[in-house]
């Protein structure tokens, strides 16, 4: 293949990675950085000159999950740089928000969402990290155990116990809302 032809194909992967799936990535990188949206950005640039920069025929069949994981390497190196790797210390779940609701919604249904992305707040790293690939940016089992590194067992038992753990935590805080507003 020539060197231009491979330069044409890099162009439309990069380009189908902005049109797909920048601010997903965005958001994900940058609820691994604190919420810090500018130092996301960049990560994500980087991760899309390295995507330029690499054979095609690399990535070409498992791009999404490619683009995660050199978004989750190069965020946890920023960190390291940073002094201040703590994947549990995520607090801007809104960041991670690719959607809004729908107005027409109730406001006993944006409630409980509030409640349960409360709740995934609360669970140990490693759950909160699949539960958030998983639902918030739609990664399949598959997708999360090659941006984890995890098996694709390891991330269906993960994903059981934090779903477990979920139903518990909100059975719990929903228990305890209707006690306080029964006094």
């Amino acid at each position: 293949m020539s060197a231009s032809h491979v330069q044409d194909e890099a162009s439309v992967l990069v380009r189908r990675a902005l049109d797909q799936h920048e601010s997903t990535l965005i958001a994900y990188t940058s609820g691994l950085l604190g919420g810090d949206t500018e130092k996301a950005r960049d990560v994500v640039q980087d991760a899309l000159l390295k995507l330029y920069l690499t054979d095609p025929e690399r990535v070409r069949e498992n791009l999404k999950s490619w683009l995660f994981t050199v978004c989750r390497n190069r965020a946890f190196d920023v960190l390291r740089k940073d002094h201040r790797l703590d994947i549990g210390n995520e607090e801007v779940i809104g960041a991670a928000q690719d959607h809004e609701l729908d107005p027409a919604q109730s406001a006993g249904q944006q409630e409980l969402y509030e409640s349960i992305w409360r709740c995934v707040d609360r669970l140990r790293p490693n759950q909160r990290e699949v539960v958030r690939l998983k639902f918030l940016h739609d990664c399949s089992y598959q997708e999360i155990a090659g941006i984890t590194g995890l098996s694709v067992g390891n991330v269906g038992f993960i994903m059981h116990h934090a779903i477990k753990k979920l139903r518990e935590l909100l059975s719990r805080d929903m228990a305890e809302e209707t006690s306080h507003t029964h006094l």
